[in-house]
């Protein structure tokens, strides 16, 4: 008896150690599998309302626009998978610097202030920016230098922001988040003017966004301003990634076409 009960003790034993290998061997494939695929999701931050730049399509609830298909077809070319995340244009560099977002896909401009905290990748395309007016508003505008009476919207984070408070254009400056709530203090004549990208003003125009206002075309830029993918300061591998495929791109046409695509003509 005290014999049968000695063997079933070590065989329940070797039976359990088994189970444990095998458990603990099951724990290791699924790490392995688990970990290579978190390591190279590539995780891409763009505003949702700076259509043609970047957009929420609501027909499919994902970001769209030129800067997201170029980034997609980056992604595919250097086998990552890629998910946007939509963050408002100011919380962009905040974003990739604490690690949230890999990658900043929008019409950001790499100037020497950004690129002490972030790295940025070659230009994309280059614009500059325009000015939308109520259409009772008979002023000529040329310049920036117009603005000395009125009191302008512009979009915060901007470049020009930044010049047109700087060099004291205008009489007064409100800072806006949304083009939306920009337009619409346009159109309550809450302000003389509204400035943000021409091609956002122009894709706005086009979708029936701005009644009872309109694109000044008459007006000339400061100066045309390029858009460039940002990483976390450091990020050299992710970065090195994005340069080739970009070269790649414009190489067999791609780049250029995507742009043609959504209108994107300097000015």
């Amino acid at each position: 008896m005290t014999l049968n009960k000695t063997r079933a003790a070590r065989n329940f034993s070797a039976y359990s150690a088994t189970l444990t290998q095998r458990a603990l061997f099951a724990v290791t494939l699924v790490a392995a599998s688990v970990g290579p695929a978190s390591a190279a999701q590539l995780v891409a931050g763009s505003p949702p309302s700076s259509a043609p730049t970047t957009y929420l399509d609501t027909k499919t609830g994902k970001i769209a626009g030129y800067m997201p298909e170029i980034a997609a077809e980056i992604a595919k070319r250097e086998g990552l998978p890629l998910d946007f995340q939509a963050v408002p244009f100011p919380a962009l560099i905040q974003s990739v610097i604490s690690g949230k977002i890999d990658m900043i896909v929008a019409g950001m401009t790499p100037t020497p202030k950004r690129a002490e905290v972030i790295d940025f990748s070659q230009v994309v395309t280059a614009f500059g920016e325009g000015i939308v007016v109520s259409d009772d508003n008979k002023k000529e505008y040329k310049s920036a230098k117009d603005f000395s009476d009125d009191v302008v919207g512009i979009m915060a984070g901007t470049d020009y922001s930044e010049t047109v408070i700087k060099n004291h254009y205008a009489k007064d400056v409100k800072i806006y988040d949304s083009p939306a709530d920009m337009a619409r203090d346009v159109s309550l004549h809450r302000i003389a003017l509204g400035m943000t990208d021409y091609p956002i003003l122009k894709a706005q125009e086009a979708a029936g966004a701005l009644k009872g206002m309109h694109v000044v075309e008459s007006y000339t830029p400061m100066k045309a301003f390029g858009v460039a993918f940002g990483v976390k300061k450091g990020n050299t591998e992710l970065l090195n990634k994005i340069n080739a495929a970009l070269d790649s791109m414009r190489a067999d046409g791609t780049l250029d076409a995507i742009l043609v695509r959504y209108g994107m003509t300097k000015k």
